[in-house]
């Protein structure tokens, strides 16, 4: 997620860093470094996790989005729960983890705790909210509390986001306020506002899936075929 563009060739104590003593995709002259000026050991033997969860959430962020703008029939939003628990769980939770053995600290932060979002919004939409509206309770307030809790942790993601590529921040921009417009959506009922985050969800999605396909497309042919900033 972090697109810096270049790595430091010392370490933080003044030592040779281990991702320069031993040559790996970070070297290769259209990757971009995923995370600080250095990467951990581990990056020497575990691959770049960076497409696959771009591409995870993207896939989820994308699927959910669709569902809620009107785009499709309302009898289809089951498709919804499949991909966030095997692509907006499941896969971003490995990338995440993967990451953070890397030492890249925000796309492990980013991925991991995404990965617990999407479980959570697949939990309360298919098991929660069913025993909500049958104990007689809001379910629109559920949906609501949750999505604003989560437009807060997305709203600090931005802002740390800002210190990467601009294309971050116009993507974690997006993903922020489609939770803000759905959580408010989700408090008062309106089916506009409801449409719109859909939309927001949307666009966040697919920048998601550009990031991902430059970062693999780019790595593979070592050197920039599609443009990122």
């Amino acid at each position: 997620m972090t697109q810096l563009e270049h790595v430091s060739p010392t370490s933080t104590h003044g030592k040779p860093s281990v991702a320069n003593l031993v040559p790996g995709p970070e070297h290769l002259p259209g990757h971009t470094a995923t995370a600080g000026p250095e990467t951990g050991p581990a990056a020497s033997v575990l691959g770049d996790p960076l497409a696959l969860g771009l591409a995870s959430f993207g896939v989820a962020a994308s699927v959910v989005g669709i569902t809620n703008s009107g785009l499709v029939d309302p009898s289809v939003a089951l498709v919804a729960p499949a991909a966030v628990l095997a692509s907006g769980f499941l896969t971003l939770l490995i990338a995440g983890l993967v990451a953070f053995r890397r030492g890249e600290t925000f796309v492990g932060v980013v991925f991991t705790s995404w990965s617990g979002f999407f479980l959570g919004i697949a939990l309360l939409a298919v098991v929660f909210a069913p025993q909500i509206a049958a104990a007689g309770g809001p379910v629109g307030d559920a949906f609501g509390i949750y999505f604003i809790a989560w437009a807060v942790i997305s709203t600090y993601h931005w802002i740390a986001a800002a210190a990467t590529i601009k294309m971050n921040v116009v993507v974690f921009g997006l993903g922020t306020a489609a939770l803000y417009v759905l959580g408010f959506a989700a408090f008062t009922g309106n089916l506009t506002l409801n449409n719109v985050g859909g939309w927001l969800l949307l666009a966040t999605g697919v920048g998601q899936l550009y990031l991902s396909a430059a970062t693999l497309i780019n790595e593979m042919y070592r050197r920039r075929i599609l443009p990122v900033f």
